[in-house]
């Protein structure tokens, strides 16, 4: 219930954020007011152009299947973590290095969320950057016609980056989240986690994303510029489009084409976005704990 809550918030208040970014992701002309080229030349300009061509609705597409995704996601990260974490306090090694039980903890339940979620990414990334009129009506015809077109596997394109990200994402994000509170729970004199107030938990939270998401960001430049390949019809309105066939080509044409700074595009709204969300993720989850904890 606290993990399917704190995906649910999180997702409804940040979507805006999530398209932003991956609008940025694939789109390889520089996001730069200097090239007229441009679809999208920064976080304001995309945002009044997404406004004028697509309505307010346009901030907030594929926002279903996302939601079905953040829930998925919240209910398996969080439930592997707290299994694995209480096999994990039965362990010496780990009960000397408590740091390392977080993160190999965390990541094992985000390559499990990632397992659950990806086809739902695949689904909504698609959705965020098909043209107006163009692609998908909605999430059951773009799963039939997928599945049609390229089998089990178009459902789980990028799914290789995808958990190089998440894996060493999610582990970040336990670990620096519980060392933070550990700090804070000190600097404050507190007796326990729960007694952390809410105001320390969403600004240790805000620290987590920021921090982790810096990480490994360039991966998830390249699992989205994965998850469009063979969908480049659908999307003829934001300029050039980026054809690769794997990872290692993906990196490497980005790299060629639009320089190192490539994998970083997107990368404002992403950390924004990170900040925000991996504080509420674990501000609503601890929150909801307690709540559940009194009934």
């Amino acid at each position: 219930v606290a993990g399917a809550s704190s995906g649910a918030i999180t997702r409804c208040l940040c979507q805006p954020l999530d398209v932003l970014k991956i609008r940025f992701q694939v789109q390889i002309e520089p996001l730069s007011h200097k090239h007229h080229t441009s679809k999208y030349k920064s976080i304001l300009h995309a945002t009044s152009v997404i406004y004028r061509e697509e309505g307010f609705r346009g901030l907030w597409k594929g926002h279903n299947p996302a939601q079905v995704l953040s829930i998925g996601y919240g209910i398996t990260q969080f439930t592997v973590y707290e299994r694995m974490n209480r096999s994990a306090e039965n362990t010496q090694f780990f009960l000397r290095h408590k740091q390392l039980k977080n993160f190999c903890c965390g990541g094992i339940a985000g390559a499990s969320a990632a397992f659950i979620s990806t086809p739902l990414d695949v689904i909504r990334t698609r959705l965020i950057v098909q043209d107006v009129g163009q692609g998908y009506q909605n999430s059951v015809q773009a799963v039939g016609t997928i599945l049609r077109k390229d089998g089990i596997r178009g459902l789980y394109r990028g799914f290789g980056p995808s958990l190089l990200q998440i894996t060493p994402l999610a582990g970040s994000n336990f670990m620096f989240y519980k060392f933070y509170c550990d700090l804070l729970q000190k600097v404050l004199a507190l007796k326990s986690h729960s007694d952390i107030p809410t105001w320390g938990l969403l600004m240790m939270g805000s620290l987590t994303g920021f921090s982790s998401r810096a990480l490994v960001y360039p991966l998830d430049v390249v699992k989205k510029r994965l998850q469009i390949q063979g969908f480049s019809q659908h999307h003829q309105t934001f300029g050039k489009h980026f054809e690769c066939e794997g990872f290692f080509q993906c990196v490497l044409r980005t790299v060629r084409t639009e320089g190192f700074l490539g994998l970083y595009k997107g990368i404002v709204p992403s950390m924004l976005k990170s900040g925000v969300t991996t504080a509420l993720n674990f501000c609503i989850y601890d929150e909801t704990k307690k709540l559940l904890a009194k009934v």
